[in-house]
């Protein structure tokens, strides 16, 4: 079978030899092999260790399959990029295609005590993607109610019930004396005890009906793949899925990046990408585009055949869509206002809002500074125009691309490729999303001047191998941040009506996904998390309506940092509910507590104030 490499830049053999070498006895850059599949619905994705999702590093072979079962595949791979700007003017990058010159993350958690940094041997460790399932979850919980209540017989109600041996193998509690997190994977303290044994009733925190759970870092080495300068951060990632709920559920997986900056360092002009190799069936005739109002991008067919190539299967007649949207994007620096979603493109680049509900989340609702990004910019590699507008082959190209310029610096321009060297491009009219069709009337990504739908069928574009990186800031990054932040996944195909019938019916199942987002309060207190809700849960940092309750570190031996909402009051009691320290208020949003006159132990900080009512644990430990 041809790989997808074979229509890819020169894979050379010294690079495949590092990339496939063994787990154990490689060198420090050396790839991540461990990987989960997400197959519980009618997408089947593998998820690497390191981030990468959807290749199979062995083969250089699509791992994102759709229909599940069907053999053909939309996309090749995806992968994280960010990027930002230190006080001495330096870009520290980290940033990922294929890996074909090395790695930019590496698996495991980083130490927290500021220097984010990782052994080898801790990262080899971590070389692996836990999965758990729901049914097990609930099936176990009430098992252990069974056996908590008198009048129930488990000998009767769960004959013969065993635990899931890989609860036991949940990566609940961190090294504290390697200097990590008391707390990483997440998960139900069903008896409150702040430990975890499935023994004792806990649970992993599962998502959907099937989840999976890893931990990455940019910092194990030096970033052969980009070229940048190392961030110190790290990303704890939850992809999951629902079956049978709904077509657009069936149809969708969701991904949850928690991206905590483990370094000292501050970076500002910061942007967050998603790199996407769309290869929707047969790779070189696609088109790509976005929907500016739904934070969506998105791959369609050319033409209304997709033929497939050696080794890979097309999908025939009526090909379908398939797409990205950010559903939960990066937190935006505070300015002290409710920034607003208003129909006026001015006032809302003027104050730092949103034209569309589908773009961002939090604008106009009365609360200041718990706006969310949507899709900031989204830059295609269209394959022609010229090396300016390939793919990045360094840390400046890829920080370009996030921030809306080409590979070499210059402006997206509305119009033909988007490139100065096309004279259907207007030199006068930049813009911050390219290939948007119709789906920005109010010019929110051209100065608020609005612009006549284009896509590649309008400039004339014949299909080819298109990728490109939909991407969220600028805003700042500093030292503890911790951003939570939700994309999707989704898959759909008309009937009849040709590629671009496909992209509408994508339209409206994005519309229903984010919907469901919407009612279940992905973005902010996330209900969907039900097994972990209410105080019971540790490991992670559960989300309000505002910005999220950030609590560094973990574990706390002097003074805890906590961020939470300007004003709201707070209060911290210890396991039994009674208080242990004075009521505090949050008068900067982030407030140090002194707590070295508490005992070792865990403890409970929970606001008073209905923005921000979940509990959240923590641990003094010296």
């Amino acid at each position: 079978m041809r790989s997808r490499f074979d229509e890819q830049e020169p894979f050379d053999m010294n690079t495949r030899i590092l990339l496939f070498g063994l787990q154990f006895g490689v060198a420090l850059a050396s790839q991540a092999q461990g990987y989960g599949e997400l197959n519980v619905n009618n997408l089947s994705a593998r998820f690497y260790s390191d981030g990468m999702i959807g290749m199979d590093i062995g083969s250089g072979t699509a791992r994102f399959e759709v229909p599940n079962g069907s053999g053909t595949h939309p996309m090749f791979v995806a992968n994280l990029w960010m990027g930002g700007i230190d006080s001495g003017n330096q870009l520290h990058l980290a940033a990922v295609r294929y890996n074909q010159n090395g790695e930019d993350f590496w698996p495991g958690p980083l130490t927290n005590t500021g220097g984010a940094s990782i052994t080898p041997a801790v990262s080899a460790q971590w070389d692996q993607v836990w999965q758990v399932n729901t049914a097990d979850v609930t099936l176990h919980l009430a098992y252990m109610d069974c056996l908590n209540d008198p009048s129930c017989d488990e000998t009767v109600l769960f004959p013969g019930y065993q635990i899931p041996a890989y609860f036991f193998d949940w990566p609940a509690i961190g090294d504290v004396a390697q200097g990590q997190d008391l707390y990483l994977a997440p998960f139900l303290d069903y008896n409150s005890d702040g430990d975890y044994d499935p023994a004792d009733g806990d649970v992993p925190c599962p998502l959907g009906d099937g989840s999976l759970f890893f931990i990455f870092n940019d910092k194990l080495d030096v970033h052969t793949e980009s070229g940048g300068l190392p961030i110190g951060v790290e990303v704890q990632a939850r992809p999951f899925a629902f079956s049978g709920a709904s077509d657009a559920l069936n149809n969708t997986v969701f991904v949850e990046y928690r991206i905590i900056n483990r370094s000292t360092l501050t970076l500002n002009d910061v942007h967050v990408g998603l790199f996407t190799d769309f290869d929707l069936g047969g790779p070189q005739d696609d088109h790509i585009g976005c929907d500016v109002g739904r934070s969506l991008w998105y791959v369609y067919n050319a033409d209304t055949l997709d033929e497939g190539t050696t080794g890979i299967l097309g999908y025939g007649t009526q090909p379908p869509a398939f797409g990205a949207t950010i559903l939960c994007g990066m937190f935006r620096d505070g300015d002290g206002l409710d920034n607003p979603l208003t129909t006026d493109a001015n006032l809302a680049l003027a104050q730092q809002g949103s034209v569309y509900p589908g773009w961002g989340d939090a604008y106009s609702d009365s609360i200041p500074d718990n706006e969310r990004y949507g899709l900031s910019h989204f830059g295609a590699f269209p394959g022609s125009g010229g090396m300016g507008t390939m793919d990045p082959q360094n840390a400046a190209e890829y920080y370009n691309y996030m921030r809306g310029a080409w590979a070499d610096g210059s402006s997206w321009l509305y119009g033909g490729i988007g490139h100065l060297s096309d004279p259907a491009a207007d030199p006068n009219t930049t813009t911050n999303h390219l290939f948007p069709s119709d789906s920005d009337p109010l010019g929110f990504s051209t100065s608020a001047v609005p612009q006549v739908p284009w896509n590649q069928v309008s400039a004339g574009h014949v299909g080819g191998d298109r990728r490109g990186v939909g991407s969220m800031g600028p805003f700042t990054l500093e030292p503890g941040d911790i951003h939570r932040v939700m994309v999707a996944f989704v898959y759909a195909r008309a009937t009849n009506g040709g590629p671009e019938a496909s992209v509408v019916a994508l339209q409206a199942r994005v519309d229903s996904v984010r919907a469901f987002a919407v009612a279940e309060d992905f973005c902010g207190g996330f209900r969907e998390d039900r097994y972990c809700s209410f105080g019971l849960s540790t490991g992670i940092v559960q989300a309000s309506v505002t910005a999220p309750l950030q609590l560094h570190p973990v574990p706390a031996s002097d003074v805890l940092q906590i961020t939470g909402p300007v004003g709201a009051t707070f209060v911290v009691v210890d396991l039994s509910g009674s208080q242990v320290l004075p009521v505090g208020v949050f008068a900067q949003g982030r407030t140090a507590v002194n707590v070295s006159g508490l005992p070792n132990g865990v403890y409970v900080m929970r606001t008073l104030d209905p923005r921000a009512s979940v509990p959240v644990r923590f641990v003094v430990a010296r």
